[in-house]
């Protein structure tokens, strides 16, 4: 199988499956990154931006940059991943699949480096900035980094992120990629729902870091129900 990574450039896998392999790796050092970041528990009655700003008070320094740094280069490896989804859409969907490629060079550029890292760092600010000028101080810089910063780019992030999800739901319930209709259940934006939802199971580390974790191990799921279909339904070197 060839996936096309851009026009006139093409990258080559002795067999596709290959390329999910790395995705898999990918979204299991994001999903370490995650926990890093999130696996904490939250002040009682703390929503989830309250949670996230108590804990980066209290967590080592070092686990929202390690985290940051390790989702980062998780979500670069996811790319591969969803790459060999692609050309599964591309062949009967070929606008649907022109915007599904475009987004994910989007996860690729912004996801990693203008999100996920951003995560990690405005913890390391909040946390940075009160210990030299206050609490007050710190929080305020941390909550205008979020707004100025980190939630535009994720919301330009999201449009893409949702919109390829449903392309890719569409193309699969439709019967127009190789693999059965059922296996649109494995979509990054339901895996990320249905994880998320996790959290109402109560407020430990545990939880919390499933619940930030909830794209990445949805990345795992997805890429893993490929991997294992792609053989039956596909064909071994991409030919079904």
């Amino acid at each position: 199988m060839t996936l096309w990574i851009g026009r006139g450039y093409k990258m080559k896998y002795d067999k596709p499956q290959n390329a999910l392999r790395i995705g898999i790796f990918g979204a299991v050092l994001t999903l370490i990154g995650d926990m890093l970041i999130g696996a904490a528990r939250f002040p009682d009655g703390a929503n989830m931006l309250e949670g996230y700003f108590a804990i980066a008070l209290e967590m080592p320094v070092w686990r929202p940059i390690l985290g940051g740094m390790i989702g980062f280069l998780g979500i670069s490896l996811e790319f591969l991943g969803l790459m060999a989804i692609y050309p599964l859409i591309r062949e009967k969907m070929p606008r649907g699949g022109a915007f599904y490629k475009l987004s994910a060079y989007v996860y690729l550029a912004v996801a990693g480096g203008a999100v996920h890292l951003p995560c990690g760092t405005f913890m390391w600010i909040y946390q940075s900035v009160a210990e030299v000028a206050g609490v007050e101080a710190g929080y305020d810089i941390a909550l205008k980094y979020l707004l100025y910063f980190l939630i535009p780019v994720a919301a330009v992030f999201m449009i893409f992120f949702i919109g390829s999800s449903i392309i890719q739901f569409i193309a699969f319930v439709s019967g127009k990629t190789p693999f059965p209709k059922w296996y649109c259940v494995f979509n990054l934006v339901i895996g990320t729902i249905l994880i998320n939802s996790l959290r109402k199971l109560g407020n430990t580390a545990l939880i919390n870091g499933i619940g930030t974790s909830n794209k990445s191990i949805g990345a795992i799921i997805m890429f893993t129900a490929f991997l294992v279909g792609w053989e039956k339904y596909v064909g071994k070197d991409g030919s079904k």
